[in-house]
């Protein structure tokens, strides 16, 4: 059988019609997700939140978070500077939106979660709390391997 240049173009218009189509179905199947879902707010307050991003970076401490793989716990660390912290941690992962929990703190001990049903991969803290009449804002990652 013998093509000419007309069926070519068109079995290339074709292909890559139906590989476009094949495209947006498998984009519409994952679920980006927001990392924040109150990301409006997030900007308008941006101000407030670098400022106390420079607080939390002008520590001689920061706090450590650490993940045992023996006990399946998250803990996280205060400065001994900071005995009377209160505030809240949210951990969240980029990947998906309902692994998303937060936990509050007082009295700046040790805040120990247990890790057992969380999903392995990278997680992501934030941390907002209050030391005095100073705010802060402190974030970092962890890696929950099984």
């Amino acid at each position: 059988m013998k093509l000419n240049w007309g069926t070519g173009i068109a079995m290339v218009y074709i292909t890559f019609a139906v590989s476009m189509v094949g495209v947006v179905f498998a984009s519409r199947k994952h679920d980006p997700g927001l990392v924040q879902k109150d990301y409006y707010e997030l900007d308008l307050n941006y101000q407030d939140r670098l400022e106390r991003k420079q607080h939390a970076a002008a520590l001689t401490e920061k706090p450590e978070v650490r993940y045992d793989a023996g006990s399946h716990s998250i803990t996280v660390n205060f400065p001994e500077s900071m005995k009377n912290a209160a505030g809240k941690a949210k951990f969240f992962r980029s990947a998906t939106t309902r692994d998303d929990f937060t936990v509050s703190f007082s009295d700046g001990a040790p805040l120990v979660k247990d890790a057992s049903e969380l999903a392995s991969g990278r997680w992501h803290i934030e941390m907002e709390w209050k030391a005095g009449e100073t705010p802060y804002f402190w974030e970092s990652s962890f890696f929950i391997a099984e």
